[in-house]
């Protein structure tokens, strides 16, 4: 019964544009355009990100031209927003979102979000809602995600990390982005995925660290009992 409920998803949606003032980009998966709130949800969104993004636009190309700047030496705005289903259950999708920008400076930006939406009760819950004490995870997925962190640190740098320097340490979880994942695809969910977006967790060159963690038999024991049915348990990281 899971596999046929979950096979009824409906195509991804996407909203793209482009002009010399902006290209523009917002999409979402088929399993989020199945949830009506959802759909109307990122629909709304697209539309106010696009007109801020075009205000923005407009505003720079014009004091760039009131300054003494060329019109042939415009470089147009750019901003991409793209929801994927990272997992679902028969109860709980998780989506996460990447957003990419440029505004005309010397690079572009990005950045990382997450969604969890509980279909029986129609609306988006916290990770901690799912816990019988809130913050019961915490510990057991920062404490694994600093250690792997630091070795994927270590292996872009090609040196150990030093606590001292301006990105040695490890970034809180407030910091970061957790996104429930279903990696085996089995309609129950197996991992946390931890994303550091740049500057985060390293400089911007070093782009963004993500981390997936195993959510383990302890983690699920403490999940709310109605959210277990959810979950299927994984080795810890070695």
């Amino acid at each position: 019964m899971i596999t046929i409920a979950l096979a009824l998803a409906a195509a991804p949606v996407a909203i793209a544009s482009k002009d010399e003032l902006l290209e523009f980009e917002y999409s979402w998966s088929g399993e989020a355009a199945t949830v009506p709130a959802l759909d109307r949800r990122f629909r709304a969104d697209a539309a106010k990100q696009k007109r801020e993004a075009l205000a923005t636009a407009r505003e720079d190309r014009k004091v760039r031209l009131e300054t003494g700047g060329k019109p042939e030496d415009w470089n147009g705005h750019f901003f991409s927003h793209s929801w994927e289903t990272a997992g679902q259950s028969t109860r709980l999708l998780s989506l996460e979102a990447s957003t990419g920008t440029y505004t005309g400076g010397a690079h572009g930006n990005s950045g990382t979000s997450s969604l969890l939406w509980d279909r029986r009760a129609a609306r988006e819950i916290s990770l901690d809602s799912l816990l019988q004490r809130p913050g019961w995870w915490n510990a057991a997925i920062r404490q694994p995600f600093c250690t792997l962190l630091d070795r994927e640190r270590a292996k872009r740098r090609g040196e150990p990390v030093n606590k001292a320097d301006m990105f040695g340490a490890c970034p809180e979880l407030k910091e970061l982005t957790l996104t429930l994942e279903d990696k085996d695809k089995d309609a129950r969910f197996d991992h946390v995925r931890v994303t550091a977006d740049p500057y985060v967790a390293g400089p911007y060159a070093e782009g963004e660290y993500v981390i997936s963690l195993p959510l383990t038999a302890a983690m699920l024991n403490r999940l709310k009992p109605a959210y277990r049915a959810d979950f299927e348990p994984q080795p810890p990281v070695q």
